[in-house]
């Protein structure tokens, strides 16, 4: 933790309709309205208490209004996973769980070195990501409902054909508008056409990464990733030297880039080259298509700071005239 006794916290759990805020050191626990009227007496008490740094927990677009009034006000503001922020509270003795109890909490974590303030995500990538979630669950009610069909009686099944084409009519709509939203920004045009011109990636692949990993193309194959939790970490103590495995990271594009991984080994040759050689070396599938998906993210990330489109053949680099 911090040596700082310069840094006040205050750790926020966040509501639908109420904000639970404890001050760490003053020790001052209040609440507030989770509305605009709710969010600036926040920020203002807040401010008033000369408070650095705040610490809260990602909760769908709860909490995003009090994450830009934060920011905005040039508060640190802190998003904290909340499976992490969980762990924390345990290794610390906290298993009791309420919002009072979850915002000392937070604000305790926030004492942690190493903590970095996160911005809040743009709205058009918000709007992005709203649409995503959207179609993954209506691609889960239709998956969900043709498999119940599919045990049925054949003249019980033609019951729900209604309900089956309007699902697939709302997928089809939510395609459309997301096409629309990416289309509506240069940038993320620019991004969405660099991406789909990899083998593999088509076009929610792509809207998944725009909106889950705008720093593509900002961090270095390393850091990327690790960001998506395709990194293996050591499972060694003492002599023993266990397996390496993945864990951790963004879920939903790394969901798509497996999917990604799969299409790209049967049709793009490197990386048929790639996982053949791996396999051939006697590394288990799993093993050798994780390594084909960190090959694509190093790909994604190269491509993307660069500015160009995928091809076949990478581009010759021009060697630089001699002095």
């Amino acid at each position: 933790m911090t040596d700082s006794p310069s840094i006040v916290v205050a750790g926020i759990d966040v509501g639908k309709s109420k904000l639970d805020v404890h001050i760490l050191g003053v020790g001052l626990d209040r609440q507030f309205d989770n509305t605009k009227t709710g969010r600036r007496a926040l920020r203002n008490w807040l401010l008033k208490l000369g408070v650095y740094r705040t610490v809260f927990e990602p909760t769908g677009r709860y909490h995003r209004n009090l994450h830009q009034c934060l920011f905005d006000s040039g508060l640190q503001t802190v998003l904290v996973n909340p499976v992490r922020s969980r762990r924390f509270a345990e290794a610390i003795g906290q298993l009791a769980k309420n919002d009072r109890v979850d915002a000392s909490m937070l604000a305790r974590f926030g004492l942690l070195d190493g903590l970095e303030s996160t911005p809040p995500q743009q709205d058009i990538l918000c709007r992005l990501s709203d649409l995503l979630a959207l179609r993954r669950k209506l691609v889960e009610q239709l998956g969900a409902l043709r498999k119940l069909c599919a045990e049925l009686d054949p003249e019980a099944a033609a019951c729900p054909s209604a309900t089956l084409d309007a699902l697939q009519a709302d997928i089809a709509d939510c395609d459309r508008r997301m096409r629309d939203c990416i289309a509506a920004d240069t940038v993320l045009s620019r991004r969405d056409a660099i991406i789909q011109s990899i083998p593999g990636f088509g076009p929610v692949n792509a809207a998944c990464l725009c909106a889950g990993m705008p720093e593509l193309g900002s961090l270095g194959r390393r850091q990327a990733a690790s960001l998506l939790g395709l990194a293996p970490f050591d499972r060694d103590s003492g002599q023993h030297r266990g397996a390496r495995s993945i864990r951790g990271g963004r879920a939903q594009p790394r969901h798509l880039l497996y999917m990604a991984a799969l299409s790209a080994i049967r049709c793009e040759p490197s990386a048929q080259a790639c996982y053949q050689r791996l396999t051939a070396n006697g590394k288990p599938h799993k093993v050798a298509l994780v390594a084909v998906m960190r090959r694509l993210v190093g790909l994604l990330d190269t491509l993307l700071r660069e500015d160009r489109l995928w091809q076949p053949r990478p581009p010759a680099r021009q060697l630089e005239a001699a002095a």
